[in-house]
């Protein structure tokens, strides 16, 4: 199924309810399907305090892999190309090329139809669209797929990607030119090239397993390194769902790369992954971004301060703030772009006035509390001047307390976020109306540390593996007794920041994580003999 995608954050609480009470509005979520093999969302949305007693249990991943030694020179695969060989551009026109965007309209039109047929190939069998191709090709193991049929589909439809990708790769930038601060609906910004990247990150996948199945192991490394370096250019877009698509591509090339792995001729990856950049996708843009996502769509909030001003102000404010929040419950609600007019407004800003008038004393409370606005002085200021005042300040100190804890580690964070988490849930209870802005619009900053940490924790697995092959090469193809023997460091477990469990019992290795609760990690390694 094919998923429109918005600017809506998948990791967002709930939206901001003007005309419902707190209770229902937190009853209320937020639900973005990926489709991505590696589903991040599903995966982090759990706070690893809270299920820290629960076991998941897990199917683990067993590979076989061979001994072998570090390349030479080291530093000769280069994953992700370095400054020197970068070019001065835009790399997100090329891959608007390849989506076929801007031509070979005729090869897109076709895989649609494809993908159609699979849909409904599933409905009439009761069964899932992954088991229908293409899709079906992304769950097979290389040494299972039908060879000819799969050369034939990227041939006969997608051979055109093949060059633009490969230069894609070169560009240092990457920019949609959105503009956001222009735009006077941000929350319905709508985003279908994200939709079709995702559908280039799966062909991309197939393509590195055709590869694989061939033993043509330099063409697998060269789609690894697109994949990852088209990850880290869509990271740079301004949105947070597109970031999280980024993350979704490294899961699904780190998931290639273990079947590449187990090739008897694929050299090993240590240092092409350790000098991978670090971290391999920046989040500061999106994250700058989201931290300012209410005063772009709510741009009249930034006006509300301590200066007085007259009825008929806020009066004109009411009516532009009915019709901002009316528009951000409509695309929760329904996915609607369509412009709220004028005569909804209206309704709503009088359901939104007996809120604040309701809400009035909770709001002076909150605002002698914080000491923004004095006892002596307080009872000088309109109602919905208050009310509005009590609103914006708790929104901006929820929102810092939050996104504060992405500098820390996430082992120091995540009890810190779940602090905070329930504090916002007593403030709720506490003080009402005015902390819906905070509850509704604020992302699960949590959530989004935690797949920060799963993909480094991915990346740190592959590093684990190469360096426990390196080590079978220098002492005749057996395991090490602890990842502290091997000759290159480890990486910690970023979850955790302590050293990966690893066991050797007999000719299996095992390397596994509790971590993340929701998917603990477990891989069981057997040593080609």
């Amino acid at each position: 199924m094919k998923t429109q995608f918005r600017v809506q954050n998948p990791f967002r609480r709930l939206f901001f309810r003007s005309d419902r009470n707190l209770t229902k509005a937190i009853a209320l979520g937020l639900v973005l399907v990926f489709g991505f093999e590696t589903v991040l969302v599903a995966e982090e949305n759990t706070s690893e305090t809270d299920s820290k007693n629960r076991k998941t249990p897990v199917d683990p991943v067993m590979l076989t892999i061979h001994p072998k030694a570090e390349t030479k020179p080291s530093l000769k695969i280069q994953l992700v190309p370095e400054s020197t060989h970068q070019l001065e551009g835009n790399a997100a026109v090329y891959y608007l090329k390849a989506m076929g965007f801007l031509e070979q309209n005729s090869a897109r039109d076709k895989i649609r139809e494809m993908h159609k047929q699979a849909a409904e190939l599933a409905k009439a069998a009761d069964s899932e669209q992954s088991e229908y191709p293409p899709y079906s090709y992304l769950e097979m193991h290389p040494n299972d797929l039908p060879i000819g049929e799969v050369r034939e589909y990227l041939d006969s439809l997608l051979a055109f990607q093949v060059p633009i990708l490969r230069e894609a790769r070169l560009f240092r930038d990457f920019t949609m030119h959105r503009n956001l601060q222009l735009s006077d609906n941000p929350m319905g910004y709508l985003l279908p090239e994200m939709q079709s990247i995702r559908e280039l990150a799966r062909t991309q996948s197939i393509r590195c397993r055709l590869a694989i199945a061939e033993d043509r192991v330099d063409d697998a490394i060269e789609v690894i390194g697109q994949q990852l370096t088209m990850s880290r250019h869509i990271g740079m877009d301004d949105f947070l769902v597109s970031h999280l698509i980024g993350y979704a591509v490294i899961g699904i090339t780190c998931d290639d790369t273990l079947l590449l792995i187990e090739r008897p001729n694929c050299p090993n990856l240590y240092w092409a992954f350790a000098q991978l950049p670090s971290p391999l996708s920046e989040a500061e843009r999106c994250l700058a971004f989201e931290r300012q996502f209410a005063y772009m769509q709510i741009p009249k909030l930034k006006e509300v301060d301590t200066s007085i001003r007259t009825a008929s102000y806020w009066s004109e404010f009411l009516a532009d703030f009915a019709i901002r929040t009316a528009e951000i419950d409509q695309y929760h609600d329904s996915g609607s772009s369509a412009i709220v007019s004028k005569v909804q407004g209206d309704k709503r800003a009088e359901s939104i006035l007996k809120s604040i008038e309701e809400n009035a004393p909770q709001a002076k409370e909150y605002l002698i509390a914080r000491r923004i606005v004095s006892k002596e002085t307080i009872d000088s200021y309109p109602q919905v001047q208050l009310v509005l005042l009590a609103m914006k300040d708790y929104y901006d100190v929820c929102r810092d307390d939050q996104f504060k804890l992405l500098h820390l580690p996430y082992q120091l964070a995540v009890a810190k976020f779940t602090t905070t988490n329930a504090q916002m849930k007593k403030d709720g209870e506490r003080y009402g109306w005015f902390t819906g802005l905070a509850i509704g619009m604020l992302p699960n900053i949590d959530a989004f540390h935690a797949a920060q940490a799963r993909v480094r924790q991915r990346i740190a697995v592959i590093l684990a593996i190469e360096a426990i092959r390196m080590a079978a090469a220098e002492n005749g193809g057996k395991f090490v007794d602890s990842l502290d023997a091997t000759p290159v460091p480890v990486p910690n477990d970023p979850f955790t920041d302590r050293p990966f469990s690893y066991q050797v019992d007999g000719d299996v290795a095992t390397l596994s994580s509790e971590y993340p609760s929701s998917l603990p990690m477990r891989i069981e390694l057997k040593m080609a003999k």
